[in-house]
């Protein structure tokens, strides 16, 4: 199974999670705000961003226009939020949705917001990011 991380993060707390995810998986983990990475070959693409506003990093519908539109293809979304329940995983799943994806599973954590949440994600929050990835690795199995 390819696996790849994509993530769009401001501050990097996103990509604290989609590295330590990557790593659990031994694969690559991108910057989308920086590089619009290559997912060809990919069985599985995992994306993940900050919530800001209840929306993803801008970057992401840029990156979501140059997926090349498919059928029966795989994802997962992740967020970090300062809040509950991050807005964005909603907004992230219909974009990939509308280009093919299904998204076979969603996670999200804390992540520090100002003085909110400080030190998160924590060793416990990377825990959980490990512990995603290896569901993702048994859904993938199946």
């Amino acid at each position: 199974m390819k696996s790849l991380v994509v993530y769009f993060s401001r501050g990097g707390k996103t990509g604290r999670v989609a590295e330590t995810m990557a790593q659990q998986l031994g694969c690559e983990a991108v910057n989308g705000g920086k590089e619009m990475p290559d997912v060809s070959g990919v069985d599985l693409l995992i994306v993940g961003s900050g919530n800001y506003g209840g929306t993803p990093h801008k970057a992401f519908n840029d990156f979501v226009d140059g997926l090349q539109q498919g059928t029966d293809r795989r994802a997962a979304i992740f967020a970090t939020s300062g809040g509950l329940e991050p807005k964005c995983l909603g907004v992230m799943e219909e974009a990939l949705k509308t280009r093919g994806y299904h998204v076979i599973s969603r996670f999200d954590c804390r992540g520090q917001i100002m003085l909110l949440n400080r030190g998160h994600p924590d060793e416990d929050d990377l825990r959980k990011a490990r512990a995603f990835a290896d569901e993702l690795r048994e859904k993938m199995a199946t």
